[in-house]
């Protein structure tokens, strides 16, 4: 069977019609992620369902769905052509069609065509893949990632390839009817014998003994059953935590990382958790602003201040030049008399207005006549002190009446506050204004530095999903507990082992003794001829019952012989310029088998390599593929979907030749051959490997323009290559 040509049509990503031309040794396809290579995987996988009849409108491009008016259709389709005694084709598709607010989907039809003579006949898809490419085939066909390689990981997968791939089924079918046949000759022996009165009694013992025995048999091989069981539970864990040491050291190295960022994280966090409200008074970051408030303050009373002293001395100098008329004025009129006034207030104006009456100067005892000059001298001197005691008066009321220029001290409180707040308090503010720039800095770093360290952990948690991916179903828990069960688990594993061989060594004494006690009833001299002829019948079909059984074993060993030299072949090809090792194909309880690789020396590798592991299980993989065509003298594709994750990139230009060198179809859906353009910031096919390489290469890349958010812009583009 050789595939042809894959024609993908609105599938998801894939946009209209995209058309994959196989060639008949090794096809690659290669994209980066999201550029649809699993949805290619999953097409063919759609294809190959002959369960169901899925029309599921998921399946319809996005794209195709959004250019669509109301009442319009197209169709989703899948084909594969390919050659198998003559050009045959399989085709599944549906018609989907926009209503009012959904889509509908209709016309699901899966039809296979092949070339009958001149003419192109048509039948039912499921039957034209079973018969051509059936579910069993398939199964060792298509794989899906490195985790699907290995076909042995299952308890029945020896079983279903023996039974497929070589006639020991029909070994079966004479094993248990020999078996019954000689089950049944033995009854009707013992059955006759115990009719015997002579050996009834002996017959009857014989068959309590063969009773007890065969129950404890049973019971022994029951308990067998389970410490196989437990054996290659244990065997399997034990394995799974050998192979995956390097994984748990690296688990541990991350989970170690995980956990010191976490520490870091919150250790950062509790730095940076600051109560801005309470800090605001309780810790005086209100006065934050206040050195250059004080400042700005301290100059504005300074300047308030000397404007003030300006205006009290203008004010000052006219009070006193008013002041300094009278005080003139006062000089004139002294220097005019020529002599020095008495107080102006001696005599007073009672005693002035009492001399005046009575005409005598009572101050020196002179009579004063009126009309003489002493009585006008006191006449006068009575009319000036009553202008001065008006003038006075006025005066006083002149100075009631000036209102002074500033009537509050307010300018010069803010003066002295101005002085107070300088000094120690001007420098202790300043210094809280200090520590908290420094505290809100040392946030900010914080700050800053906990984004790193976010970033680390997030990086850290990804690198642990990657792990995880690797793991062949252990869990976090179990990568955890690698080392601390390992000693555990072995310690229980050589106890069920002790125990598995004692119980063996057991049953091969119960199996002994029971052939003691057939023996001796075969001993028994029958009663008749017939009972004679019976027990020879019965001898005989339990030597033809052995030789079967012995038969079916040999045909099992030689089979996993044959797949052993096959796949070793392979191995030698795909890693010829590295360690490759032996494949060996061990048998495990209930003819279960498990795929290791060995030294020369006879040594188990516990733990090989990524690249080890995927040669190996490919390299059984093909030669099941050729242990198929000798059976079915046919040959089938292997397809495979990112099996090399675990290359490294000259190991996958190598691989990849080598490949296509083995005479096997085979197509292999990769991110390899892409290196990164600076310049465009995209992932670009590097031509230089593609040239070192002999096979077909198709890339596959989503058309830019699209948007991220928007599935509806997405469509996959192909391009051969090579």
């Amino acid at each position: 069977m050789i595939l042809k040509e894959i024609r993908i049509k609105n599938f998801r990503s894939y946009y209209g019609e995209n058309v994959f031309k196989l060639s008949e040794g090794l096809t690659l396809i290669i994209g980066d992620n999201g550029d649809g290579k699993t949805t290619f995987f999953e097409a063919l996988e759609w294809l190959f369902d002959t369960v169901s009849n899925n029309k599921d409108i998921k399946n319809a491009s996005e794209k195709r769905k959004s250019e669509l008016e109301l009442g319009e259709n197209d169709e989703v389709s899948v084909s594969l052509l390919f050659d198998h005694d003559g050009e045959k084709e399989l085709i599944k598709k549906f018609a989907f069609q926009r209503e009012e607010t959904y889509f509908s989907t209709r016309d699901y039809v899966f039809h296979g065509y092949f070339v009958d003579g001149a003419e192109r006949q048509l039948r039912d898809g499921r039957w034209l893949l079973e018969n051509f490419f059936s579910a069993t085939l398939r199964k060792y066909c298509l794989f899906k990632g490195e985790s699907e390689l290995n076909v042995f990981d299952n308890d029945t997968a020896l079983n279903t390839l023996v039974d497929t791939f070589s006639g020991v089924r029909d070994y079966d079918d004479y094993v248990n009817l020999t078996s019954r046949f000689a089950e049944k000759a033995s009854n009707v022996v013992i059955k006759e014998k115990r009719n015997d009165k002579k050996n009834e009694q002996a017959v009857r013992e014989y068959e309590s003994q063969l009773s007890g025995i065969g129950r404890q048999i049973q019971d022994t091989k029951n308990e067998i059953n389970r410490k196989q069981e437990a054996v290659d539970d244990y065997t399997k864990k034990l394995r799974l935590l050998e192979d995956n040491q390097d994984l748990s050291e690296n688990y541990k190295r991350i989970a170690d990382r995980i956990k010191d960022k976490q520490i870091q994280c919150n250790k950062l966090k509790a730095q940076i958790d600051i109560d801005y409200n309470a800090k605001l008074l309780d810790d005086s970051w209100i006065l934050r602003a206040f050195p250059s408030i004080l400042d700005e303050f301290r100059m504005k009373v300074q300047k308030l201040s000397k404007e003030k002293r300006r205006q009290q001395r203008e004010d000052d100098q006219r009070i006193a030049r008013q002041q300094g008329r009278a005080d003139v004025l006062k000089e004139i009129q002294t220097s005019v008399n020529d002599f020095i006034p008495l107080p102006w207030n001696l005599p007073d104006d009672a005693h002035m207005q009492e001399m005046i009456d009575e005409e005598v100067c009572k101050v020196c005892g002179t009579p004063a006549p009126k009309g003489s000059e002493a009585y006008n001298f006191m006449v006068k001197k009575l009319n000036e002190y009553l202008a001065h005691i008006k003038q006075e008066a006025e005066k006083k009321k002149q100075e009631a009446e000036i209102k002074p220029l500033f009537k509050n001290s307010f300018i010069d409180e803010l003066l002295n506050r101005s002085v107070q707040l300088s000094g120690d308090s001007q420098q202790k503010i300043a210094q809280i204004a200090t520590s908290i720039n420094d505290e809100i800095e040392f946030v900010q770093a914080r700050t800053l530095e906990l984004e790193r360290e976010k970033k680390n952990l997030q990086e850290a948690e990804d690198e642990k999903v990657r792990l995880l991916v690797q793991t062949n179903g252990l869990s976090e828990t179990d990568l955890q507990k690698v080392f601390s069960d390992y000693k555990g688990i072995s310690e229980s594993n050589n106890r069920a082992a002790v125990s598995l061989v004692e119980l063996k060594h057991s049953l091969e004494g119960l199996l002994e003794q029971k052939e003691q006690v057939n023996q001796k009833l075969l001993e028994i001299e029958p009663a008749n001829n017939t009972v004679k002829t019976y027990q020879q019948i019965q001898s005989l079909l339990e030597r033809i019952y052995k030789a079967f059984v012995d038969a079916k074993n040999d045909n099992i060993n030689k089979f996993i012989h044959l797949l052993e030299e096959k796949a070793n072949g392979y191995l030698m090809c795909l890693n010829s310029k590295d360690f490759h090792g032996e494949v060996k194909i061990i048998r495990t309880m209930k003819d279960n088998a498990r795929i290791a690789l060995f030294s020369s020396n006879g040594t188990e590798v516990y733990n090989p390599s990524g690249s080890q592991k995927t040669t190996m299980y490919m390299s059984v993989l093909f030669a099941i593929s050729d242990i198929t065509t000798l059976r079915r003298n046919d040959d089938y594709p292997l397809i495979f979907d990112a099996p090399t994750s675990s290359f490294g990139e000259l190991k996958s230009t190598d691989f990849y030749n080598i490949i296509n060198r083995i005479d096997k179809q085979c197509i292999i859906i990769a991110k390899d051959l892409l290196t990164f353009d600076y310049k465009t910031a995209e992932y670009i096919i590097d031509q230089n490997k593609v040239n070192e390489l002999n096979c077909s290469v198709y890339r596959i890349s989503k058309a830019k323009g699209f948007n991220p958010k928007d599935l509806s812009t997405i469509q996959t583009l192909t391009t051969k290559i090579k």
